[in-house]
């Protein structure tokens, strides 16, 4: 029978084939008889060739009736145990007549006695033991199951070995014992293999792959996979595992899991499960028991001590899993079951690589609890020593921040403060700044294109940190910015060009993965990088705009911060473009020396002429002091009595600004209270013999001031008030002829009513604009020294008691003010001033356009910064807004790629 039918046989079983008949088929031809000779047989020495057919025929039925295996029970099951004849000289004479005799195979022609005990096997394991195989494993396996199906797939396979090596260790190895010591050889190596060590061999590695075969490979290996798993997780201590939560302790000791596994695996190994496809399967199992150990103790964060996993998970792999592995290979014979130190340290970088990557999804929860979050960052540092680690963190990084920061919903605050908590991890991760500036660059053109950047910025690092109530949740001041300004910085005498400066010892080249337009500073901090958001040229504009309104509402009389800001500009962008911002603060110092002498130049308290009038009771007062921007408050007297002393009048201080240097200012035009024209003539007039003669130009829409208004219950002051706040509540005082408003009674039959006025009136006793006069009478609406009475008509609230109490409508007033007020800003927006030159701009653009036929917008732009008088301010959107509103009217037509022209007719 050749291999091909054999290996059929061992599978479907022909019954024809499990051992030759006894006698021949047909009767041989022995020949005759000489005379004097006995009649022939096969067992005679002297038996000739013809008659070898015979004898061995009668050899191979005894030899393979004795060494049949037992067949199936009636009762279904299947038998292991050897129900074999007495062993007669016959069968022992068969045997080895058929093994070392003549009868045994020489041509290859015939079947050997082995050949056909293995296909007996064979043929008994497809018969009686594989069907109770496949009945166990049919199921569906359950998790808690998985010991017991293994151990007794191996119990059964371990019998039917026991089983098929009986009879061949019995019957079959002895006599092939005897041709041990009879092979010719020159000389016998240490290595050589005796007949029956080889015999053996094979014998037991065809039967193990009839085990093998007859199991469900893939079922087999992750059964045994999760077997692995579940002993290293006892062992390990692990209760949370993956795909399934246990909850409390294993039921076993992890000492008896531990021998309970190592018997499993030598009996699994004995029966021919081991080998290549157990430790394939022990693998995988590794690989999940890591990354179970990993989840369930390294991915915790260390929010207190701040250190890092990675010694501790270092420590772990060499401990605890090689040990683990070394166990479980020597129980697998393995050949190389020693782990060698190259092997441990792919293994801790394995580990680290997967406590890299799941710290890395989780990069922008930590950067946003920095620094709270230093250990898990440290873990990060560490995992970027890996290979193609820092483009994973690139990568995933930004996909985070895209989804995370970049959209409508966030606040440019909240932006910045994530962008200052970005800066800080990444020069943590890496001092060289390459990887800070690829996760960066998405975020800074993104802050590039919110208009409310710059002044969050600059507004932000001229705040008092100190002062936390004007942080509030969703303002526009970043309390790490200001948090930032008050730390030290030096000058660190940065080149213009460092590529360029030989005299630096310390120099060292770009990093190998930085991109071609990588260039380090040596001052890289927070404010570097805040600073250097817009090109040079836009940064000092903006900061231009909002220093100046600041400046003009600061409190601090030093100005310590807004010194220190401009030291800390000109150490980073240097002073080459910050002459406006110098002049404009030095004009704000000056204005405090220039008001001092002023006031020392004259020793009365009010200008010569000026008469305070006299009020009745009840009626509000005149401003008690008034500033154009920065006041100095002084308190007025009560209402004059005989024995009172003599009033003292409002008092002003003012700041003189060379308005070439600072940006465009509010100039609306309104008539303040007399008393308050008549401070600013004196004052003129002073300054004019200071300051030889120079003139000066009143703004009276910047500053503010302090009044107090006395009613018929009671006396308010209120500070910090707009100066057409004040024009409007002085308007309200009694003109000549209104006596009688508040007058208990001595007007002419009008006693206690308030004096009332409307908007037009206001507009007309003004001369101030209708938005103004709005946003000041609703101030005073909020402030309950005014009601509405009827439409656009307000009178004064004399008595709070008496007055019909309407707080909603208080409060809505009071709150609409505010934001009106947050709007009317000292410096004027940007889109203020390009509404008040629009028609110059586009008078230009027309004449350019005329002159020079069809031109692109970016053209447009620069020759509108070089020739327009004053500089034009502005960027390419604005000038496509200019021209888009030229097309609606039909003056200009574009002619595609940013191209326009004039639209003839």
């Amino acid at each position: 029978m050749d291999h091909r039918s054999r290996v059929f046989a061992s599978v479907f079983a022909v019954p024809s084939l499990s051992h030759t008949t006894p006698t021949p088929i047909a009767t041989p031809d022995l020949g005759y008889t000489a005379l004097g000779q006995s009649f022939g047989s096969p067992f005679v020495a002297n038996a000739t060739g013809q008659h070898r057919a015979v004898k061995r025929n009668l050899a191979w039925s005894t030899a393979t009736r004795f060494l049949s295996l037992p067949k199936s029970s009636n009762s279904g099951g299947v038998s292991f145990e050897i129900r074999q004849g007495l062993k007669t000289a016959d069968v022992e004479e068969a045997l080895r007549y058929l093994i070392t005799g003549d009868g045994k195979t020489e041509d290859g022609n015939e079947e050997s006695l082995l050949d056909w005990y293995t296909s007996e096997a064979r043929l008994h394991f497809a018969t009686a033991v594989r069907p109770i195989l496949e009945h166990l494993w049919e199921k569906e396996i359950k998790l808690s199951s998985t010991w017991s199906v293994l151990e007794e797939t191996q119990q059964i396979l371990q019998h039917a070995q026991d089983l098929y090596m009986q009879s061949f260790n019995d019957h079959l190895i002895p006599v092939i014992q005897q041709l041990d010591g009879s092979v010719p050889t020159i000389r016998r190596s240490k290595s050589a293999i005796s007949p029956s060590e080889s015999a053996n061999r094979k014998f037991r590695r065809d039967l193990h792959a009839v085990f093998a075969h007859s199991l469900p490979s893939q079922r087999l290996s992750k059964t045994l996979s999760y077997v692995l798993y579940d002993a290293g997780c006892a062992m390990f201590r692990l209760f949370i595992r993956q795909h399934e939560v246990q909850i409390g302790p294993p039921p076993e000791d992890p000492t008896a899991i531990r021998e309970r596994m190592i018997t499993v695996l030598d009996s699994l190994e004995r029966v021919g499960l081991g080998g290549d496809t157990a430790q394939k399967a022990f693998a995988h199992a590794m690989d999940r028991l890591m990354d179970t150990f990993i989840n369930s103790h390294y991915l915790k964060v260390d929010w207190y001590s701040q250190k890092s996993t990675v010694p501790h998970l270092r420590m772990w792999i060499k401990d605890g899993f090689c040990p683990f592995v070394e166990l479980v290979l020597a129980s697998l014979k393995s050949d190389t079951w020693r782990i060698q130190p190259t092997e441990l340290q792919q293994w801790q970088d394995m580990a680290l690589g997967r406590l890299g990557k799941a710290r890395v999804e989780t990069l922008f929860d930590f950067v946003i609890k920095w620094p709270k979050s230093m250990g898990a960052i440290q873990d990060i540092k560490e995992y970027l020593k890996l290979l193609n680690a820092k483009n994973n963190l690139t990568t995933a990084f930004r996909q985070q921040v895209a989804r995370r920061l970049l959209h409508p919903g966030a606040t440019t605050t909240w932006i910045l403060n994530v962008y200052i908590s970005i800066i800080h991890v990444f020069q943590t991760l890496e001092p060289k700044g390459v990887q800070l500036e690829r996760v960066a660059r998405p975020i800074r053109n993104y802050l590039k294109e919110r208009e409310d950047t710059g002044r969050i910025i600059i507004s932000s690092l001229l705040t008092d940190s100190n002062d936390r109530t004007k942080f509030g949740a969703g303002g526009e001041l970043s309390y790490e910015i200001a948090s930032e300004m008050q730390k030290p910085f030096a000058n660190f005498n940065q080149e213009e060009d460092e590529e360029l400066n030989w005299g630096d010892m310390n120099w060292q080249p770009a990093p190998t993965d930085a991109s071609p337009d990588f260039k380090k500073s040596k001052v890289e901090d927070v404010i570097w990088f805040l600073l250097t958001l817009w090109d040079r040229e836009e940064f000092i504009n903006e900061l231009k705009n909002i220093l100046g309104d600041h400046l003009l509402k600061a409190a601090d009389p030093e100005f310590e911060k807004e010194i220190r800001l401009l030291e800390l500009i000109k150490v980073r962008l240097g002073d080459d473009k910050l002459q406006a911002c110098e002049v404009m603060l030095r004009d704000v110092l000056d204005s405090k020396r220039i008001n001092a002498s002023i006031r020392a130049s004259g020793n009365s308290p009010q200008p010569q002429g000026l008469q305070l009038p006299r009020t009745p009771d009840g009626v509000p007062k005149t401003p008690e002091s008034y500033r154009l921007a920065k006041p100095s408050k002084a308190q007025l007297l009560p209402p004059s009595t005989p024995d009172s002393k003599p009033l003292q009048g409002p008092t002003l201080n003012a700041q003189i600004l060379s308005s070439f240097f600072w940006p465009s200012l509010r100039d609306d035009e309104f008539r303040v209270p007399a008393e308050i024209e008549a401070l600013q003539k004196d004052y003129e007039s002073r300054f004019e013999r200071i300051k030889g003669m120079r003139k000066l130009r009143w703004m009276n829409a910047l500053g503010d001031g302090s009044v107090t208004l006395d009613f018929e219950d009671r006396t308010e002051t209120f500070d910090k008030v707009f100066p057409w706040q004040v024009s409007v509540v002085y308007a309200f005082q009694p003109k000549p002829g209104e006596e009688w408003a508040a007058g208990k009674g001595k007007g002419k039959g009008k006693s206690n009513q308030a004096v009332t006025r409307n908007v037009q009136q206001l507009e007309e006793m003004l001369e101030m604009d209708e938005q103004l006069i709005r946003q000041a009478l609703s101030f005073w609406v909020g402030k309950s020294v005014l009601r509405e009475v009827s439409t656009d008509t307000y009178s004064v609230i004399e008595n709070k008691s008496s007055a019909p109490s309407d707080s909603a409508a208080a409060a809505a007033a009071e709150e609409l003010a505010e934001v009106q007020a947050q709007e009317q800003g000292a410096v004027r927006s940007q889109a203020d001033v390009l509404l008040e030159k629009k028609d110059i701009y586009q008078s230009f653009i027309m004449g350019m356009l005329t002159a020079q036929g069809n031109i692109p917008v970016m053209r447009i732009l620069m020759m509108m910064r070089m020739l327009v008088v004053g500089g034009f301010p502005f960027g390419e959107e604005e000038v496509k807004m200019l021209l888009e509103e030229m097309e609606t009217e039909g003056k200009v037509i574009g002619m595609g790629g940013d191209v326009w022209g004039i639209k003839k007719a």
